[in-house]
């Protein structure tokens, strides 16, 4: 049992995304010439590769398309690809289940949700058709069904897999895995329902000592400290983390408090003056017109650095597409962020989307955007030199 891997998890399923180790430099990506990597599928397809040749050269095009903002035309591709590989999963689970899980992400960035939802499945359908034993992989590919439910507020699904997931870890040998799904579930619970039993089920693992116990009492601090976080109880949640770092467990930059912030809706025109954040204000029959915001080219790439302390500086935007007037409240959030504390600072590079799921229209079958927009993510660091020197400063921006 690793304490690593259960930090790791934890981070992911409490945080925005997984953080990198202290001490990880990062790089931002300049100067994409999609055109080479359209010509290396091009050749690959033309002498037949085999499907884990055809899986790569298709990623690497479609993450270089991604990077430029062309969302549609990477989604494309790996569909293209998907196509024509998906009936090799049992050859070739892995890379089969790289592009499913390709497409899933673009397709939640793009706003189509049920198709994302149905790509995430389709990950561990296709480690399933190669490599029956369940393994690491399919552990991993289960617990991003179950964030992916969670996300699109499928709770019973969320959870569902959660239980799955214990079972096959358990079955498996690997007890460590099956902590994490509880802690997970016990998390989604309280997301859920606040004043509901997670939070005092946490505590009474968090006070376990016996040495078998130790990996479930670290993990129950780690979500105990987010959620003293988002109930304003920044003393107790520091108390708990700086236990747990005296434990040693681990270097990991984790994130411990993110600001909530609310979307801002500038492009929206209304035909009476309501509140676009209350979307019932938006039910046929109230005499307003459906009023969808242009998700068109919506991203930005945000650079900046975890100083020691934890806190964030030198942020900025380094690519974006067109419009970037509903990131402001986001850009603000990123800035109050707290992570945990680390001997040296470290970087990150992350793309955030502003885009919202397709649903039918009333009355017609022509799919529209929801008026309820969100921002979709994805953990671009990379292993390599800084963008610039690290900030000498030693308080937040």
């Amino acid at each position: 049992m690793q304490i690593e891997l259960l930090l790791a998890a934890l981070g992911a399923a409490t945080a925005a995304a997984p953080q990198p180790e202290a001490g990880e430099q990062n790089v931002v990506v300049t100067g994409i010439r999609t055109q080479d990597y359209r010509d290396r599928l091009a050749a690959c397809l033309a002498r037949r590769c085999p499907t884990d040749e055809d899986a790569d050269a298709t990623l690497a095009l479609a993450e270089a398309l991604f990077l430029t903002g062309e969302y549609g035309e990477a989604r494309q591709t790996v569909r293209e690809s998907i196509g024509r590989n998906r009936r090799r999963a049992a050859d070739y689970p892995e890379p089969v289940s790289d592009l499913f899980r390709a497409h899933s992400r673009l397709s939640r960035h793009l706003g189509f949700d049920d198709q994302a939802a149905r790509s995430a499945n389709d990950i561990l359908r296709a480690l399933q058709a190669g490599l029956p034993q369940e393994d690491h992989r399919h552990f991993t590919a289960r617990l991003e069904i179950a964030d992916l439910q969670m996300t699109m507020a499928r709770y019973p699904g969320a959870r569902r897999q959660l239980a799955e997931l214990a079972q096959a870890a358990r079955r498996a040998g690997r007890e460590d895995v099956a902590i994490i799904a509880e802690l997970r579930a016990l998390w989604f619970s309280y997301v859920v329902a606040p004043s509901g039993t997670a939070k005092s089920r946490l505590t009474g693992m968090a006070r376990l000592t016996a040495p078998d116990e130790r990996i479930r009492s670290i993990g129950a601090r780690m979500v105990l400290a987010r959620i003293y976080r988002a109930e304003g109880d920044a003393a107790g949640a520091e108390a708990l983390l700086a236990e747990v770092g005296r434990s040693g467990s681990s270097a990991r930059r984790r994130l411990i408090h993110s600001p909530a912030y609310q979307l801002s809706q500038q492009e929206v025109r209304f035909e009476q003056d309501q509140d676009i954040a209350d979307p019932a204000t938006y039910r046929v029959g109230t005499g307003l017109r459906s009023v969808t915001e242009n998700y068109e080219d919506k991203w930005i790439d945000v650079g900046f650095w975890i100083l020691p302390d934890g806190h964030v500086s030198g942020l900025e935007v380094v690519r974006q597409g067109s419009g970037t007037a509903w990131a402001g409240p986001l850009i603000d959030s990123i800035r109050g962020r707290v992570y945990s504390t680390a001997g040296e600072p470290s970087y990150r590079l992350e793309r955030y989307t502003f885009t919202a799921d397709y649903r039918d229209g009333t009355g017609s079958h022509i799919r529209r955007r929801s008026p309820r927009g969100r921002i979709e993510f994805l953990d671009l660091t990379t292993p390599d030199a800084p963008p610039a020197p690290a900030p000498i400063q030693a308080s937040p921006s």
